[in-house]
């Protein structure tokens, strides 16, 4: 067959095809039977020239989707294009075309024609609400089904003309269907070039406008903005839109109206000019998405083409000295940003961007080695300043270590409520002392439970009525047993333990507060508010509790005993800390040899001396 000319005023042809329909356009005959043989259900979807509704077919037994022509628009240039549609539709035998199944007009007198019911979604409700199963990859795969399927029909000399994520259907078993050829140009048939009024625009400013100019504002090539004829070069232009709102998530241009001037005025579109863009665009898809939009139609490739490109680009078929070409660009950002200054002192932000654009170059080309040296030097010489997002990092995990200090603290507390009803044991002279440690030891128990059951922040005040329990208790004990008698024992291990750890105090302060109790009980003793529990006789230090008598043999036994439990305490806290810090070492140079390997010029020795040197070299 030979070539089918475009119209008298477009100088382009279609692709060599046998036609797909006749120039007569007839209208087909009444069906008296439609009504008895389709059964009608609710509605699916509603276009510019009509509706879809559900039906199932009575004669078969299967569901199909059936379109209605709306009845305000049914004059005879309207009826012609909608029939028009189906005989197009139903031409073009291809997995990614809708199958028609029947046309005609009921005995109501309204034009219909049955298709296949699909089950799925949209490609725009899909960009709209992206989900874990439609991946970049996945959505790349459909549209080369869809680009091919456009090839079939340009190969047969059908334009569709209105090509967009909305007239793209995805099915639930990985289909993808290319809707609504409503638009679409066949040959040199022209007459539905103009043939109804514009019926307006939907919310988003995607619905298909009618008139003057035909097809969908955001979508169009620049020559059908124009109101030109068109060739199979405008659909590669909407295909190429449609390759970039998958790239980049975005739209290549605005919707409605407005799209037209934006539509003119570029002379391509790439996804990763857009500032507005932030996600990692191949360089293989950015330049397919700036051919198939380029401004001139005759640069444009094939919609097989277009679709060979994303192909090559699935397959690994990658443009290596482009990759590396762009890689260089990339670590050439980041040394810029890093520059000679030491890496410990650069800003947060300059910090983050050199980072990324270290990594961008390693995804392009792993072996770029000024992006390894960078990043290594990025990874291994931390920050002057802790940024914020991991100074919240490291409170998250004092807060962790604090909580099981404070569970690990109960314990302890129980053992010193025992040992103060040991007490009652002997003769006691004043109760009082000891039933107020005891109420000490016991509420602070009860409140360590409570604060353990939850994590709180390492400057949370609840630390500080914590602190004065502690400090009550050091007291009660310096009135007991008296300021020299094993409490400075215990007021030296709970300093300890209390300094090992992420508490809101200032470290002098903790010192002072811990000796406070003891040099206050000494000094109201020295002042004879309280009676006396040592004495200087002959040369030597005699102690002696007023609140309950203490023989020999009983003060060795408390001093055994309280030993024992401050030597075990302040024994699995140091241990405990001990092994905290081993494992964050490990951790700490086991990830810094790996971050080592990044850069191609360290030569990491296993001697102190290697590792000095690799370290001056960074």
């Amino acid at each position: 067959m030979g070539k089918a000319p475009i119209g008298h005023d477009d100088d382009a042809t279609l692709p060599s095809s046998q036609p797909v329909l006749g120039r007569s356009g007839h209208m087909p005959p009444t069906d008296a039977g439609a009504a008895a043989r389709y059964d009608m259900g609710p509605l699916l979807g509603r276009g510019g020239m009509g509706e879809v509704r559900l039906a199932r077919d009575t004669r078969i037994d299967r569901e199909v989707a059936v379109k209605l022509m709306r009845s305000e628009l049914q004059d005879a240039t309207n009826i012609a294009r909608f029939f028009r549609e189906a005989r197009v539709q139903g031409a073009l035998e291809h997995p990614a075309v809708v199958p028609v199944h029947d046309l005609g007009v009921d005995d109501s007198g309204n034009p219909y024609f049955v298709m296949k019911r699909l089950a799925g979604r949209t490609l725009a409700d899909v960009l709209a609400r992206p989900d874990a199963e439609h991946t970049r990859g996945w959505l790349l795969n459909r549209f080369t089904d869809v680009c091919l399927a456009v090839e079939f029909a340009h190969q047969r000399g059908v334009v569709h003309r209105d090509l967009k994520p909305a007239n793209i259907m995805l099915g639930d078993f990985g289909e993808a269907y290319v809707l609504d050829w409503g638009l679409a140009r066949i040959g040199d048939d022209q007459q539905i070039r103009h043939v109804s009024p514009l019926q307006g625009e939907d919310a988003d400013g995607t619905k298909t406008g009618a008139g003057e100019l035909l097809g969908t504002p955001g979508y169009m090539a620049p020559e059908q903005a124009r109101g030109e004829v068109v060739s199979t070069a405008a659909d590669v232009f909407s295909l190429g839109t449609v390759l970039f709102e998958i790239l980049a998530g975005a739209p290549a241009l605005p919707g409605g109206l407005a799209a037209i001037a934006h539509t003119l005025a570029a002379s391509e579109h790439r996804p990763s000019a857009r500032a507005d863009v932030e996600r990692d665009i191949p360089p293989e898809l950015d330049d397919a998405c700036a051919a198939a939009t380029a401004d001139d139609p005759r640069a444009r490739p094939t919609a097989r083409e277009l679709a060979d490109r994303v192909r090559a680009y699935l397959d690994g078929d990658r443009d290596i000295e482009q990759r590396r070409a762009l890689a260089g660009v990339h670590s050439a950002r980041a040394l810029a940003l890093a520059g000679e200054m030491r890496i410990s002192e650069l800003a947060e932000s300059a910090r983050s961007e050199a980072m990324r654009e270290a990594g961008r170059a390693l995804v392009l080309d792993p072996s770029n080695a000024d992006a390894q040296r960078v990043l290594s030097r990025l990874l291994l010489e931390p920050p002057r300043v802790l940024p914020a997002e991991a100074a919240e990092s490291v409170e998250c995990e004092r807060v962790h270590a604090l909580q099981q200090v404070v569970r690990g603290a109960i314990l302890p507390y129980v053992a010193v409520t025992a040992g103060f009803a040991m007490c009652f044991l002997f003769p006691v002279h004043h109760a009082w002392p000891l039933l107020l440690g005891m109420a000490l030891t016991v509420g602070g128990a009860y409140f360590l439970f409570v604060i353990s059951r939850r994590p709180l922040r390492t400057d949370s005040p609840i630390y500080v009525v914590f602190a004065l329990f502690n400090l009550g208790i050091l007291g009660v004990g310096a009135m007991i047993l008296g300021p020299l008698f094993l409490v400075p024992v215990f007021a030296i291990g709970s300093l300890t333990a209390t300094l090992s750890q992420p508490v809101p105090f200032n470290r002098a302060l903790l010192v002072v507060l811990h000796a406070l109790p003891l040099a206050l009980d000494i000094v109201l003793e020295l002042a004879g508010v309280l009676p006396r529990t040592f004495h200087l006789v002959d040369d030597a230090v005699v102690l002696k509790p007023w609140v309950f008598d203490l023989t020999p043999l009983a003060a060795l036994v408390i001093f055994g005993v309280g030993m024992a439990v401050q030597f075990i305490n302040s024994a699995v806290v140091i241990l405990v800390q001990r092994r905290a810090q081993e494992a964050a070492q490990i951790r700490v140079h086991a990830v810094a040899w790996q971050l080592r390997q990044l850069d191609p010029s360290a030569q990491t020795s296993a001697s102190p001396t290697g590792r000095a040197a690799t370290r001056a070299s960074l």
